[in-house]
C-alpha cells in the first residue's frame, strides 16, 4: 500500500487520505504534534502511548462516552459550551455513558462466561469449531481466513454465549460485517446503524431467556435480565442494548488479529520457524505481538465533564478528547522498532484492550480464541506460508475506526 504524505496540523481521522491508511499520520503526530488540537470538532488527538495510559487511567468520571466513544462527524461539527448532561436513567440508557459506579455493576453482570474459569470452559467448544471448519476449507484449497474461517468461529462464540443457534453465525458475521463497509465521503463507521441491525437480530433470543426464567444457563443473558437498577429490572430492549459491545467487538476484532497475525507470521519465514518449534510455549508470544501489531481498533473518544489535565493539557468541560490507540501501539518510546513485527517482542504494557474503567472484559476470551485458531491453522496446514496469501483478493476498507484486513484469501497445496 501506498504510503499518503501526511499533513498532521490538519489530521482528521474522518478524512479519506487517514481511513485509506492512517499509519504515516500518527509517526508525525507522534513526533510533531503528540497533543494535537483540531479546533473544527473542538477536540484534542493524543498520539503517544503513555498520553492515552494517562488519560484512560482516569476513573473518576470526568471523561465519559457521554456523546458515545465513535461519533459520526455530524455530531462532533456540533461543539459543546459546557458539558453534555448525564443521560436520564429512564429509560435505561447504555451503561457507559453514565459511568461509574452503574457501568461497573453493569459489566459485572454479564462477565462471567468471559472471566478465565469461563474462557476454560469454552475452549474446546472452540478448537472443535476451529477444526470443523477447516475441514470444510481445505478440501476447496482456496478460502477467505478471515471471513471463513476465524469470523465463522468468532461468530460461532458470540451466538452460544448470546443463548442463539450456532447456524445463525454466518448471519452474525455479516451483519457485523456491514459496519467496516464504509463511505469515504462520509466519515466511515456508523457504530448506531450497525448496533441497531444487531439488537433487531438478537433481541427475539433476549426475549426467549426472560420467558424461560434466566435460570444462569446462559449466564451473558441472565445476569443482564436479573440485574437491578435502583431495585428497577431493565426490559428486554433495555438488556440487549448492554450486550452490544460483546456482540459486535466478539465477532468482529478477534477474526481480523488472526488473519492479519497469520500473515505477518508467515511473511517472516524464520519467524514462523521459532514459533513452530514449541507452538504450545511460543505460539501465545506470537499472539502478544499479534495483538498489539495487528489491533484494527483506532481510536474512541470521550468527552470532558469538568476540568482536567492530560499530558499537560488544559481541557475545559464538554471538549472532546480522541485517544488514537492505533498511533499508541507503534509508540518508538514504548516499543523498538514498533512498525516491524517480532514474534517474541517484550510487552510488558499493551492497550489493545483499552485500560482503566472500559477495559474490554472479553480480553480473556479474545485471547483464547486467537491462540487457538493459529495454533490450529499452524498444525492443520505444515506448509503454512507467505505465498499461499493472493494479495490481489486482499481487501483493506479504508476505515476510520476498524482499520483491518476484511479479506485475506489463501490457497492451500
Amino acid at each position: 500500500m501506498n504510503a499518503i504524505p501526511a499533513s498532521t496540523p490538519d489530521y482528521d481521522p474522518f478524512s479519506p487520505a487517514v481511513m485509506n491508511n492512517p499509519l504515516p499520520f500518527y509517526k508525525e503526530l507522534r513526533r510533531d504534534h503528540p497533543v494535537l488540537y483540531n479546533p473544527k470538532y473542538d477536540a484534542f488527538f493524543f498520539s503517544r502511548f503513555d498520553d492515552v495510559m494517562e488519560m484512560l487511567s482516569l476513573v473518576d468520571n470526568s471523561l465519559l462516552q457521554s456523546e458515545g466513544p465513535l461519533p459520526k462527524p455530524a455530531t462532533i461539527l456540533v461543539h459543546n459550551t459546557e458539558a453534555p448532561p448525564i443521560p436520564a436513567t429512564d429509560p435505561f440508557p447504555m451503561s457507559q455513558r453514565l459511568g461509574m459506579p452503574v457501568h461497573g455493576e453493569v459489566r459485572r453482570a454479564h462477565v462471567r462466561p468471559m472471566m478465565p474459569r469461563g474462557v476454560a470452559g469454552l475452549t474446546e467448544f472452540v478448537r472443535d469449531t476451529a477444526n470443523a471448519r477447516l475441514d470444510q476449507l481445505l478440501p476447496q484449497k482456496r478460502f477467505n481466513l478471515i471471513k471463513d474461517f476465524a469470523g465463522i468461529v468468532s461468530a460461532s462464540v458470540i451466538t452460544r454465549l448470546m443463548g442463539m443457534p450456532i447456524e445463525l453465525a454466518s448471519q452474525v458475521l455479516d451483519i457485523v460485517n456491514s459496519g467496516t463497509r464504509t463511505d469515504p465521503e462520509l466519515g466511515g463507521f456508523d457504530s448506531g446503524a450497525v448496533a441497531k441491525q444487531a439488537i433487531e437480530f438478537y433481541l427475539p433470543y433476549i426475549e426467549a431467556r426472560f420467558a424461560a426464567g434466566a435460570d444462569g444457563s446462559v449466564p451473558m443473558v441472565d445476569g443482564m435480565i436479573q440485574y437491578r437498577f435502583e431495585g428497577r429490572a431493565l426490559t428486554p430492549p433495555q438488556v440487549a442494548q448492554q450486550l452490544v459491545c460483546a456482540f459486535i467487538g466478539g465477532t468482529e476484532t478477534v477474526p481480523k488479529i488472526t488473519g492479519h497475525g497469520l500473515m505477518e507470521l508467515a511473511a517472516q519465514p524464520e519467524q514462523l520457524v521459532a514459533v513452530r518449534a514449541d507452538l504450545a510455549t511460543n505460539g501465545p508470544k506470537a499472539v502478544e505481538e499479534m495483538i498489539r501489531f495487528c489491533a484494527p481498533a483506532q481510536w474512541f473518544m470521550r468527552t470532558a465533564q469538568r476540568p482536567v489535565t492530560i499530558a499537560g493539557q488544559s481541557i475545559r468541560p464538554g471538549q472532546r478528547l480522541f485517544m488514537l490507540l492505533g498511533s499508541a501501539l507503534r509508540d518508538e518510546r514504548e516499543f523498538q522498532a514498533p512498525d516491524e513485527f517480532h514474534w517474541d517482542r517484550s510487552i510488558p504494557r499493551v492497550l489493545s484492550f483499552g485500560h482503566g474503567m472500559h477495559f474490554c472484559i472479553g480480553v480473556h476470551l479474545a485471547r483464547m480464541e486467537i491462540q487457538v485458531m493459529v495454533d490450529t491453522v499452524l498444525r492443520r496446514i505444515p506448509d503454512f506460508n507467505i505465498n499461499m496469501f493472493d494479495m490481489d483478493a486482499a481487501v483493506r476498507h479504508p476505515s476510520s475506526f476498524q482499520w483491518g484486513w476484511n479479506d485475506l484469501v489463501v490457497e492451500v497445496p
